[in-house]
């Protein structure tokens, strides 16, 4: 394999490794003829990329004669030899993540890793902020991440499986020192595993069900995500005592995990009120397990004996009261715990989570037997029972032999309970008010009326089962009147999701303000609901209005600048209207992971967020594919979730850098202009012209994606053209044929119009410097143009109608503009000039990403004359490319 330029060392290695050991599988299993046709695709790729022009076209256009004359049997190994290497490079990347960070960490003479909580804590100590008030907020800091199933990274479970387990063996080359018999069987495992992977079919058979989907977000929280919760309370004490010289205290982690998986209704017909009802139960079950787990661990942990630890009165009335209630796990276990007191106390604990499971297993084998009384009938019995033992390890001297371990348990169910993740429901708002209409003596519900009220009472039933904790969220989509949230609070309440003591709901009802109309008048709707009597006494009982806007179809509707500028716009409004009114907002953000939907780094994006928009809470979606390159390993969880809660902490206690006073309103009136000016173009281009639609289906392959079995959902929320598209596969398409026309189209007609004014050009740099969310929405579209290749994108254009042509120039030219002024405001003489890293990824990337989307390009033209073999191809090019260009849709 040639050297691979731009790229760290340690990196370089790892991916060489991994680069030849594929080559040897490709040997082994196809064959050397194979092998020596992906060399020359491979080299003919990189040459395309390399050297004077002139040579780079030459190279482009054999590359492309090479691949028309491929035969299909060819096509498909030749492919899946570049989509496996783009997981093995992705698997490296990861990995050299985790090793700076740890060099970083263990080196320690530059400081703290930029954006880590020690890091951050330094920072609100240099600004002054004293450590009362850091505690003070970390007390009441919620951030919330709600995991959704929006799959457009297409690998199935047991290749990420395969991928995992080639990442402990890179940990293990770095970390250990391994003998030279080790570092050699260490080898013969990776190339075990990629064998095994090269064997192993990527594409799934048929679509996932939502159960699949289901089981797939909870391994998440399962193997990485549940950990890092116990473990955050004592990573924020590291970093407070580091930085401020005092301990923080017993803290509750500030971390909640939610889930939409098997309760999201919008456009899924596969989403009924039995599956949310088996998802509730799911959840319990597994979360009722993993406890069971821990619980067991801890037993090895705890052994302390009577004869040298103190036991206290109350533990010992404890074990009495147990041996009373469950006689059975005193026979079966009393004579080997004699003097053994914690570990006897956890075998009861035990046995109550057991009796709790086999409950649970049993009501969703469709048993209607009572719950016994030995189980645990909420976290709070169980709590009861880990903070005396908490409080009888202090008594015993027993700080150092095992309370750290209990309090982590303390904390991870005080934090997710006994369900893994708090499920929550998201319904079209039409589906609200048609059932309110019913209830009221209306016409008969529709179809998705129905379900929703058959969805409440299984809401109902499971609070009454679980508690209100399991699932208490109602999320209205395409939200646009406060009628949409009262239907839906009728609705609620009329379906015994009520609370008489309280005079509230057991739910609380978010409206999803989705669109750019729909945002601007978001203010209006809370003042509304404000003033409604009966919602207001809902509201103060409950203590939040929690509003969701989203990112995705917005952004589709009217461009990324004029998205960007009506969600900065009602984020102000509805913080501004909730301050006014006394009620606490909790602003729920619906981003995906594409920047033409609201997605970018982290912390860039809290700290953009307008001033007093957070206030110690932060909501986010993370997408389906965002989990296994952000949670898929724990330090790579630990790096994100630090980064998250970082950004809170500094913007909640404004210690980041603020514009000075008087310039925001210029600023905002600035971007306002641009917003309008990039709206004009974009509409003028997706909306307006009539041969968009014809240049879209054609020059992109969206008819494959809506065949991609990667999801439960339907690509489109109803029948429809452009307008019912949902927005994962617009920009999928666009990734796909690599333009990414939603992350920046308009952006660069507006920069020039504005640019060109007197002093218009140096009012943006001012901007670019001194306000963030200008300078992150700058930074993020430079990221796509760097992504994006035009070259590629033209041979998918070439697919088009001729009549299409002039719609293509439009584009190109667009592009070119934006590339233009985008340099200018930043000042950089290339894209990403100070992000390396980003820069490597890409160059990296690039010239292995180029063959798919030519293959892909002429799978499409064969199969568009006729060809009846091309789909599974097809399927591997989708596959491909997205595992290449990473964050997709």
């Amino acid at each position: 394999m040639p050297p691979i330029r731009h790229v760290d060392p340690q990196l370089r290695r790892d991916v060489r490794l991994l680069g030849r050991l594929l080559g040897e599988v490709l040997i082994e299993q196809e064959g050397q003829s194979l092998f020596d046709l992906e060399e020359r695709v491979r080299r003919l790729s990189i040459q395309r990329r390399r050297g004077p022009k002139s040579e780079r076209r030459a190279a482009a256009s054999q590359l492309a004669e090479l691949l028309r004359e491929m035969p299909l049997g060819q096509a498909e190994p030749v492919l899946r030899a570049f989509s496996t290497y783009f997981r093995l490079v992705n698997l490296a990347e990861q990995h050299h993540r985790i090793r700076r960070s740890r060099e970083h960490a263990i080196g320690g003479q530059h400081g703290p890793q930029r954006g880590s909580l020690e890091a951050v804590m330094l920072s609100l100590r240099q600004a002054g902020v004293p450590a009362s008030k850091v505690r003070e907020l970390l007390l009441s800091m919620r951030v919330t991440l709600t995991l959704t199933a929006h799959p457009t990274q297409a690998a199935r479970r047991t290749v990420l499986e395969k991928t995992y387990r080639l990442a402990r063996l890179l940990e293990d080359r770095d970390r250990c020192h391994l003998t030279p018999r080790e570092k050699a069987d260490t080898q013969v495992s990776m190339r075990e595993e990629i064998t095994a992977l090269w064997q192993t079919d990527e594409l799934r058979r048929e679509r996932p069900t939502v159960g699949d989907e289901v089981k797939n977000i909870l391994w998440y929280v399962e193997e990485v995500l549940g950990e890092q919760l116990a473990h955050l309370p004592e990573t924020l004490d590291w970093a407070f005592e580091r930085a401020y010289g005092e301990p923080l205290g017993v803290l509750a982690t500030p971390l909640r995990l939610h889930s939409w998986v098997g309760g999201d209704m919008d456009g899924n017909p596969l989403v009924t009120p039995e599956v949310l009802a088996d998802t509730l139960r799911a959840h319990r079950a597994r979360g009722l397990r993993a406890l069971m787990g821990v619980v067991a661990r801890l037993g090895w942990v705890l052994t302390q004996s009577e004869r040298h630890g103190f036991v206290s009165k109350e533990l010992r009335a404890s074990l009495e009261k147990d041996e009373a209630e469950l006689p059975e796990v005193m026979a079966r276990y009393g004579s080997r715990t004699t003097g053994e007191p914690w570990r006897r106390k956890l075998r009861f604990i035990e046995a109550r989570l057991q009796a709790a499971l086999v409950y649970v297993e049993g009501r969703r084998a469709g048993r209607t037997d009572p719950l016994p009384p030995a189980a645990y009938r909420s976290p709070e019995d169980f709590l009861d029972d880990l903070e005396l033992i908490e409080r009888s390890l202090i008594e015993a001297k027993a700080r150092q032999g095992g309370l750290r371990k209990v309090r982590r348990l303390i904390a991870l169910v005080r934090a997710m309970g006994f369900h893994l993740a708090e499920l929550e429901v998201r319904a079209p708002a039409d589906d609200a008010r048609s059932a309110a209409a019913s209830l009221e003596g209306g016409p008969t519900p529709t179809e998705g009326g129905a379900r929703l009220l058959a969805v409440l009472q299984r809401m109902r039933e499971a609070q009454a089962e679980s508690g209100e904790g399991c699932c208490r969220t109602l999320i209205l989509s395409m939200a646009s009147t406060a009628e949409d949230v009262l239907a839906a609070f009728t609705c609620a309440r009329k379906s015994g999701l009520w609370d008489e003591a309280r005079g509230c709901a057991t739910v609380d009802v978010v409206p999803l303000f989705e669109q750019l109309g729909a945002l601007d008048e978001g203010p209006r709707v809370l003042r509304e609901l404000f003033a409604h009597p009966e919602y207001r006494r809902h509201l103060q009982a409950r203590g939040v209005q929690e509003v969701m806007v989203g990112y995705s179809d917005s952004g589709k509707e009217v461009g990324l600048l004029a998205a960007s500028a009506g969600l900065y716009r009602a984020q102000c409004a509805l913080t501004q209207v909730a301050h006014e009114a006394g009620v606490r907002l909790r602003l729920f953000h619906g981003r995906g992971e594409t920047v033409a939907r609201g997605g970018g780094p982290a912390q860039e994006a809290i700290l953009a967020l307008p001033p007093g928009s957070v206030a110690g809470t932060l909501k986010v979606t993370e997408q389906g594919e965002a989990l296994d390159h952000k949670y898929a390993r724990p330090e790579l969880a630990r790096r994100t979730l630090e980064l998250m809660l970082g950004g809170v902490l500094l913007h909640s206690l404004d210690a980041q850098p603020r514009l000075a006073q008087g310039e925001e309103g210029p600023f905002r009136a600035a971007f306002d202009e641009l917003a309008e000016m990039g709206r004009k173009a974009y509409r003028g281009l997706v909306w307006e012209d009539p041969s968009f639609v014809p240049f879209f289906q054609a020059a992109t392959p969206i008819e494959q994606i809506s065949a991609l079995p990667i999801g439960s959902r339907p690509s489109k929320r109803a029948a429809g053209g452009l307008e019912s598209l949902r927005a994962i596969p617009w920009v999928f398409a666009w990734t796909q044929n690599r333009a990414i026309l939603p992350g920046w189209y308009g952006v660069g007609s507006a920069l020039e119009e504005f640019g060109s004014r007197p002093e218009g050009l140096a009012l943006l740099k001012r901007m670019y410097r001194q306000w963030p969310f200008f300078h992150t929405v700058i930074d993020n579209v430079a990221m796509v143009l760097a992504k994006s290749d035009m070259a590629i994108a033209s041979r998918y254009a070439a697919l088009a109608p001729e009549s299409t042509r002039p719609l293509w120039e439009r584009i190109r030219a667009e592009f070119s503009r934006t590339r233009r002024w985008v340099k200018r405001v930043t000042g950089e003489q290339r894209l990403l000039e100070n992000n390396r890293q980003l820069r490597q990824s890409i160059a990296l990337r690039n010239p292995y990403v180029d063959p798919m989307s030519f293959l892909q390009v002429e799978l499409m033209r064969r199969k568009r004359a006729g060809c009846e073999n091309c789909d599974r191809p097809l399927l591997l090019t989708l596959a491909g490319i997205a595992a290449g260009m990473r964050n997709t849709g």
